[in-house]
């Protein structure tokens, strides 16, 4: 069986390579991920200092700040979701599905059962969302479910985004392939421990930075997608930490 090798074990110009690949394919697609994407950063999160002490790897790797998403109402959320996770004729339903309870039968319909859950503790999830104050590379001292209490299983890829849009900077979506791919270079499937497989996948991506020099910012200058759309604003923080470990495995 084809295995994909772990992103620690990789030269940087096939990292960027691969990053690259991704983004020129989503930019030619229907969908506009690159744009959607592009928009929910600057709009959807706020870039804040980062306060972690320095014994954490993330500061002594130069890193200056973290994103978190802004206060906002579930429809604001919920928007942004639907822009940059689901196809643009199945939006509709999805929204109508979360909001008004109405049935369809296209497989997107897995998006609603999360969704209407996080509709439901919109207030507390947010506020834990927003007080958790690390990022992916940070030493784990904490495991994000810990830290959330009450939290919704992933079990499939639709809620692994939801979870990845909510900690934008912490946690990395999957698709079939994609998961597929993480599976192959070794890392644990994300379906049966989903955040302890965003923690391999960081764990390893530390790894990177070690052996190459990048720290933080070389790391989040990985994912560089207006080389390949112009049009788009480079965030002031970078790229969120999850779309670079993402598009390592990620194509669409």
């Amino acid at each position: 069986m084809r295995t994909d090798p772990p992103i620690s074990t990789r030269s940087l110009d096939e990292v960027r390579r691969v990053i690259g690949e991704s983004n020129t394919a989503s930019v030619q697609g229907t969908q506009k991920y690159l744009v959607g994407e592009n928009r929910a950063i600057h709009s959807a999160y706020d870039f804040t200092t980062c306060g972690c002490g320095d014994g954490c790897w993330c500061k002594r790797n130069a890193c200056v700040g973290h994103y978190r998403l802004k206060e906002a109402a579930f429809d604001e959320f919920l928007a942004t979701y639907l822009t940059l996770w689901i196809p643009p004729k199945a939006r509709r339903n999805v929204k109508a599905g979360v909001l008004e309870g109405a049935q369809f039968n296209r497989h997107e319909r897995n998006a609603i059962p999360p969704l209407k859950w996080l509709q439901e503790n919109w207030s507390t999830v947010l506020a834990k969302v927003r007080i958790y104050d690390r990022c992916g590379l940070c030493d784990p001292t904490v495991r994000i479910e810990d830290h959330l209490g009450n939290y919704y299983g992933v079990k499939n890829l639709y809620a692994a985004k939801m979870w990845s849009q909510l900690l934008y900077d912490s946690l990395v979506p999957f698709d079939s392939r994609s998961k597929v791919r993480i599976q192959r270079a070794g890392y644990t499937d994300p379906t049966k421990a989903f955040f302890e497989t965003s923690r391999e996948l960081f764990r390893d991506l530390r790894r990177l930075s070690d052996d190459c020099g990048l720290g933080v910012p070389g790391v989040r200058q990985l994912d560089s997608p207006w080389t390949v759309a112009p049009e788009l604003q480079v965030p002031v923080g970078g790229q969120p930490l999850s779309r670079v470990v993402d598009k390592i495995f990620y194509s669409p």
